[in-house]
């Protein structure tokens, strides 16, 4: 019982503090765009606690979201006049999910086909914020790179205790890289 309660506090603790974050992150923005991004850390925390147990990104949480994700942008888009921004999302999804569908492809194994769909809402996350193209395109970049650098570390890690290859989750550490990104978007395009 100790043990489900000090699991319980821990997420409810990594929600609270997901959603401050969003919270400053956005907080000049607008509160639909706010709103958004915290919602998407609540989607990415639990997303990763369920592939942390069950080793899987469930479809009935991935792609209602993914839905929801491009409804919500083009609506944003539509008000704010940012219709650049939705293509950039767009694009973004295409090169975060044509880099894991190439991964996949090449090693079925090694990336399941869950981070794959999940790489579609990460990208459009992500693709949002920048300004232009090849901010977008960059954003993406920084987010896969921080995703798999955090994974391969973790990887390592349980190589190196169990003394042997063992599978393992990779949606936390792509949930991370994208939060990560997100957070620091500005920092990370530059002036």
């Amino acid at each position: 019982m100790v043990r489900v309660r000090a699991t319980v506090a821990l997420i409810v603790g990594a929600g609270l503090a997901l959603a401050v974050l969003g919270w400053w992150r956005f907080r000049d923005s607008g509160r639909a765009e706010t709103v958004l991004y915290v919602a998407l850390f609540l989607v990415l925390l639990a997303l990763s606690i369920i592939d942390l147990r069950e080793y899987r990104l469930p479809d009935r949480i991935v792609l209602p979201s993914i839905v929801v994700g491009i409804a919500s942008l083009s609506v944003l888009s539509a008000i704010n006049g940012t219709f650049d921004r939705l293509h950039y999302a767009l694009i973004g999804a295409l090169v975060y999910f044509g880099f894991l569908l190439a991964t996949h492809l090449v090693s079925p194994l090694g990336m399941g086909f869950g981070d794959v769909k999940l790489a579609v809402l990460l990208g459009l996350a992500v693709g949002w914020l920048g300004s232009e193209m090849t901010e977008s395109v960059r954003l993406v970049l920084w987010a896969m790179l921080l995703g798999f650098a955090s994974g391969s570390i973790a990887g390592i890690i349980l190589l190196v205790i169990r003394r042997r290859n063992v599978p393992f989750p990779f949606g936390p550490f792509l949930a991370f890289g994208t939060i990560a990104t997100v957070l620091f978007s500005a920092s990370l395009v530059g002036p």
